[in-house]
């Protein structure tokens, strides 16, 4: 139920950290065979004893536990490659999630649930929910600190029209409800780790940008799909470690992180 292996509790396991560099598998990998239903597990437990202590054994919010992750990688700047910093980063908070969330799943499993089958079953829906939220959550965070690495003003999570928020407008709400400022100056940015059909409701959340741009981590994307993305004038923008899973037709317009982020600095700097 909660996709582990090697968990020292009877029917639950998880797959330690794998032993050489050549066996590692890449995030990149990992998030594409995720996609198909193939479950691979890396944790890191050197961290673990870290996390405790600096987390008083629970989960800190997702900003702090995406502070966290970067802190672990003194050596990723985001000026040596914007795609690259974002995979990295991402890939270190999965790896440290797994691995505090497999320690806290096991110690609740310990305790067991003495015949409270609704009880069990609340704290595996819990669990299930943390994945999905922490995962587009994190995703944004990272996205936060790139643009503040950069240079780049931004509004995060602001509303617009209808009560939408939009996960990022450049280079503000301010600029975006002021109506004397040009449109063409103005972005949006969706941002969903996954997006299978809810790519569109991105298309709503804001009126007076026409041409929108949606960041995932979402690998091979049907054509039919991302045919509709264009003609519904959104734009995707992919790291370039993902790239290679879609076509040749399809990379020609995918959008790269650090492509966006000199989209976004070429309009600022007008």
């Amino acid at each position: 139920m909660f996709g582990f292996s090697d968990l020292s509790h009877p029917g639950f396991s998880i797959r330690e950290e794998l032993e050489t560099e050549q066996d590692r598998i890449e995030f990149a990998s990992r998030f594409i065979l995720e996609n198909i239903g193939v479950a691979v597990e890396v944790t890191e437990e050197a961290w673990l004893d870290d996390m405790l202590r600096k987390f008083g054994g629970g989960f800190p919010t997702t900003r702090k536990f995406s502070a966290y992750a970067r802190s672990t990688l003194p050596e990723i700047q985001a000026q040596d490659g914007h795609d690259e910093a974002l995979m990295a980063w991402m890939e270190r908070e999965e790896i440290l999630f797994r691995t505090l969330e497999k320690h806290l799943i096991g110690e609740r499993l310990s305790q067991g649930f003495d015949g409270d089958v609704n009880g069990f079953i609340s704290f595996s829906l819990s669990v299930q929910n943390r994945r999905k939220s922490r995962a587009g959550l994190a995703l944004e965070n990272h996205l936060e600190i790139l643009f503040q690495e950069c240079g780049i003003r931004y509004t995060r999570t602001p509303r617009t029209e209808n009560k939408s928020r939009p996960d990022f407008i450049f280079p503000g709400i301010n600029e975006y409800r002021d109506p004397d400022f040009d449109s063409l100056d103005l972005t949006m940015l969706g941002v969903k780790s996954s997006c299978k059909d809810r790519w569109r409701q991105v298309l709503a959340e804001a009126d007076r940008i026409y041409r929108k741009h949606l960041l995932t981590l979402e690998a091979a994307i049907s054509k039919n799909q991302t045919d509709e993305m264009k003609s519904k004038n959104l734009q995707l923008v992919l790291p370039k470690a993902l790239q290679d899973t879609y076509s040749k037709h399809q990379r020609d317009w995918l959008m790269s992180v650090s492509g966006f982020t000199e989209h976004v600095l070429d309009k600022q700097e007008k």
